[in-house]
Formats: C-alpha cells, sequence, structure tokens
C-alpha cells in the first residue's frame, strides 16, 4: 500500500479499533450486569427492605366501650395456638359477640404450631381486636422475608428445596446435616437469611403454612390500644408510666406537669386524654417496638430488660400510678406501697398532678396472675399447660362499684379496676 492510500484510511482504522473497542466494554458490562442480577454470591450483602411493618397505635372507639349493662370488654391473655383453651375460655364466659368487644394482648401464635391456623382463622374472620406479640412479629417478619425471597432470581427454587427436601428439621433445634448443607451446599443464599433468624423454626413454619388472610390479620395488629374513655392501654408486654433514666421532676417527663392549664372540673377527661397520650409519644422507651412486645423488668439502672430477674416494670408503674393525685397535688399517699424503682425518682411519698390510668398485658408468663392496683398481667402460661386467663370489664368497671376482690367461683374473682371499679378475672385449665 502507498504512503497515500495509508495516509487516506488511516482514520478508518482508527476508527474501527475505537468502535471495537467501546462495544466490548459495553457488552462486558451488560454480561457483568446480568450475571449479577443472576448470581446471588454477586450481592454479599443484600440490602433488606423493612419486614417489621410496625403499627403503633389503634384507639378503642366509644362503640365498643361498655356504657350500658350488656356490654363487655373482654381481654385474653397469651393464647400461643392453644384453640381447645381459647375455646373452651369463650365458653365458659358466655362469649356474645353481638355484645362483647374481644381483645386479645398478643401471642396468638405459636408455640403450638398445629393449632396456629384455627386461632388465626378465628381472629382474621371475626377482625377481632388486639396487639401484637413478639412471637407475632417474628411470624409477620418471617412471610415479609418469604414474599420479599420469591422476588428475587432463584429464591422460589431455593425455598422449595429448603421446604422439600428438609421438612422434618426443627430450625429452633441444631441438625448437623441440615447445617452443613447450607454452610456448602447452599452457600451463596445464606446471606440472604437475616442474621439470627432460624430457618425452618417455629415461627418460619407459621409463617410459611398461614393464608394470606392470617398474615393480612397479623400485619394490622397495632402495638398498642389505647381506650381513652376507660383510660386503660391494652399491651404484649408493657409500659413505663416515665423515663426511668430521668428524674421524675424533669419537664420531660409526661406526669411531671400538667400537659395544659388546668380547667374547671368538666374538662378534666380532656386534661386524662392529653396525658395519656402524652405518656405514649414522650417516653422514649414506649415508642421502641421491642419495649412493647419484649420488656419484663427493670435494671437497678432503669435499663429496660427482657430478663426476669430484675424489678418488674409493672412495680414502677404502680409506683408512678399511686402519686398521680388528679387535681389535688396536696394530697397525700403515705400508705401507697413503694418499690426500690421509687429511688430512682427521689421522689418518695411525693404526689405528681395526674390521674392514674391502668394497663393490661400478657407475656410475663413466669410472674402468673399479677394483679396490682394500676396494673392487671394475664399470661397464666397456657402454652406450660396451666390456664388461659381474660379479664372482663363491664359498666361496673368505670363507675363507683361496692366491694373488693371477692371469690365468686374456684376460678373466677372480682378485683378493683379503674378509679373506683371492678373486673371479673376467669380462666380455664390448658
Amino acid at each position: 500500500m502507498s504512503l497515500h492510500l495509508w495516509n487516506t484510511f488511516r482514520p478508518v482504522f482508527a476508527g474501527v479499533v475505537v468502535v471495537s473497542f467501546l462495544f466490548f466494554v459495553f457488552t462486558r458490562g451488560i454480561i457483568s450486569q446480568v450475571r449479577h442480577i443472576a448470581v446471588p454470591t454477586a450481592l454479599k450483602q443484600p440490602l433488606f427492605p423493612d419486614f417489621t411493618q410496625y403499627k403503633y397505635l389503634q384507639t378503642l372507639p366509644s362503640k365498643h366501650f361498655p356504657i350500658s349493662n350488656d356490654r363487655r370488654i373482654i381481654a385474653i391473655g397469651d393464647i400461643h395456638g392453644m384453640n381447645d383453651s381459647l375455646t373452651a375460655l369463650l365458653k365458659e364466659l358466655s362469649y356474645n359477640p353481638r355484645s362483647d368487644t374481644l381483645i386479645h394482648l398478643g401471642d396468638i401464635v405459636t408455640k403450638d404450631k398445629a393449632h396456629s391456623g384455627p386461632v388465626l382463622t378465628f381472629m382474621s374472620a371475626n377482625n377481632i381486636l388486639g396487639v401484637r406479640g413478639n412471637n407475632d412479629q417474628k411470624v409477620i417478619e418471617w412471610r415479609a422475608w418469604m414474599d420479599w425471597m420469591l422476588a428475587v432470581p432463584g429464591g422460589r427454587e431455593w425455598l422449595e428445596e429448603v421446604d422439600g427436601r428438609w421438612q422434618h428439621v426443627n430450625g429452633d433445634l441444631s441438625n448437623t446435616e441440615f447445617d452443613a448443607w447450607l454452610k456448602s451446599g447452599s452457600k451463596r443464599w445464606r446471606d440472604y437469611v437475616p442474621e439470627g433468624w432460624k430457618l425452618l423454626g417455629k415461627h418460619y413454619k407459621v409463617a410459611r403454612d398461614m393464608s394470606r388472610d392470617h398474615y393480612d390479620y397479623l400485619r394490622s395488629l397495632p402495638l398498642v390500644i389505647h381506650a381513652p374513655l376507660g383510660h386503660t392501654y391494652f399491651v404484649h408486654a408493657g409500659l413505663l408510666p416515665a423515663d426511668p433514666t430521668r428524674k421524675l421532676t424533669d419537664p420531660k417527663q409526661p406526669l411531671s406537669h400538667w400537659p395544659t392549664k388546668p380547667k374547671p372540673k368538666d374538662d378534666i377527661p380532656t386534661l386524662r386524654g392529653l396525658q395519656e397520650r402524652a405518656l405514649l409519644k414522650d417516653i422514649p422507651q414506649n415508642r421502641d417496638a421491642w419495649v412493647l412486645m419484649n420488656m419484663r423488668s427493670l435494671t437497678k439502672n432503669g435499663k429496660v430488660s427482657d430478663g426476669k430477674k430484675n424489678i418488674p416494670w409493672s412495680d414502677l408503674w404502680n409506683d408512678v400510678m399511686g402519686m398521680c393525685s388528679g387535681m389535688d397535688a396536696l394530697e397525700q399517699h403515705s400508705t401507697s406501697k413503694r418499690s426500690p424503682m421509687s429511688s430512682l425518682f427521689h421522689r418518695k411519698g411525693k404526689n405528681l398532678p395526674c390521674f392514674p390510668s391502668m394497663v393490661l398485658y400478657g407475656h410475663a408468663a413466669a410472674r402468673g396472675l399479677d394483679v396490682n392496683r394500676w396494673s392487671v398481667g394475664i399470661d397464666t402460661g397456657c402454652a406450660y399447660g396451666r390456664r388461659l386467663t381474660a379479664i372482663v370489664l363491664d359498666k361496673n368497671s368505670f363507675s363507683a362499684a361496692n366491694g373488693v376482690a371477692t371469690s365468686l367461683s374456684p376460678h373466677t374473682s372480682l378485683i378493683p379496676y379503674g378509679d373506683n371499679g371492678r373486673a371479673r378475672i376467669t380462666s380455664v385449665n390448658c
């Protein structure tokens, strides 16, 4: 080729080389992206979506409130899938869905996988009110994870292999063969299971087997139900009346001051409602979902714990509520019993400008039926073969009632409730 021809075609050759290089880079990038999508190992640490799906608060509508003689609120402790015991308790109570409002206090599923389905069917089909328990939450999160996994390329096939090949495995216990398979043959999927989650455990299996209606029902449950007309909270584990890391006189404590300037007595319901909402909103621990579903006690320095050997949180609740003196801040409650938690606040024997409120809860099976002046715990260990318990609130629970705790039958008794009322406790064997 002559020098003249080379000079003529040199730009063309250069262009061809550049285009070929760009095409190579472009196609290599596409192949890399396709591999990245198709092969889970390319994503070492998947970005998990929010599996929690929390719903914080539900206010009990006035239509559910027992303002007539035949209307009742029935709150039931931890059921844990014990459907026969639930049926027996409702029969013992002569439950009437037309006039009774049923509220469960969480942990309606597990620890009996076989019976969780019927309990969920009853609750969802009848749109029963209730709050989330820590076990319910784990089931919700597993089902949300499963839905997410089905959208991951190859995820559906892997789940089918897990459920088909290893259906006999109890994931809550160690299984050498299954663990070895996860570490080797299924190594590329391990990162898709959140740390600490137990694949094929009881929560996983309930989540896998429940229907879409069951799942929708569970995730509709709030963490707290507040009944302003009855000055009552329904929660699974518990609530705090104050932040135990601050002095009770701290302005950030909602019960240390009136939420607004006190007005005539006919405005007391407004004052109480504002303080009760502030207790949920302004105490940081009460905005923590883990606390509401898992708390059992407080350490001596005021830290929330799920342990059973520290000071029960209900001691603090009753101490502080016992200091509430309504509009008369000078009234002394010298006979009120104080727990060791009182020393946190340096407020022993003094009174607060607030009105007391009740909290009904479950979760603390080790304590059993735990009746205090301003709190009632009704997890009586049905899952452990003990009893399933309900507290019944009627018109007499929210108005002046004569008498105190009086035995009615071997399985029923009356207890003081709220300002001047009384409630009925009923239980059955599990």
